[in-house]
């Protein structure tokens, strides 16, 4: 069995929406997707400063509470099968901006994730 990459994943939510993010079109992998912002956790980074770089990195805040509430194995459009920690982040600081992706903003429809 393949070896699964570490990843995280965060979720922010107001007013009943979630933040997501348009991957560029020219990213390795899951290009164009729309998909909740996060990326690898580096070899001996714990999850939770995985996150914290992720995000500071990615949207430009300092995550400054969050919360583990699943994991998941995900398959990259590459094939890179990951697994995924995903957290619930209930207080930052800084104006998310998108740093890395095409483009970020707030959905009510899980069904539009790709």
């Amino acid at each position: 069995m393949t070896e699964k990459a570490n990843v995280v994943a965060s979720i922010f939510l107001k007013n009943g929406n979630f933040l997501v993010e348009r991957r560029r079109s020219d990213d390795s992998a899951d290009a164009g997707f729309v998909c909740i912002p996060g990326g690898h956790v580096d070899k001996g980074e714990s999850l939770e400063d995985a996150l914290k770089r992720e995000m500071k990195e990615e949207l430009n805040i300092i995550v400054k509470k969050a919360e583990m509430i699943f994991k998941d194995i995900y398959i990259a459009s590459d094939g890179e099968r990951q697994m995924c920690h995903y957290f619930h982040v209930t207080d930052w600081s800084g104006d998310l901006s998108p740093n890395e992706a095409a483009e970020i903003f707030w959905e009510s429809d899980v069904n539009k994730l790709t």
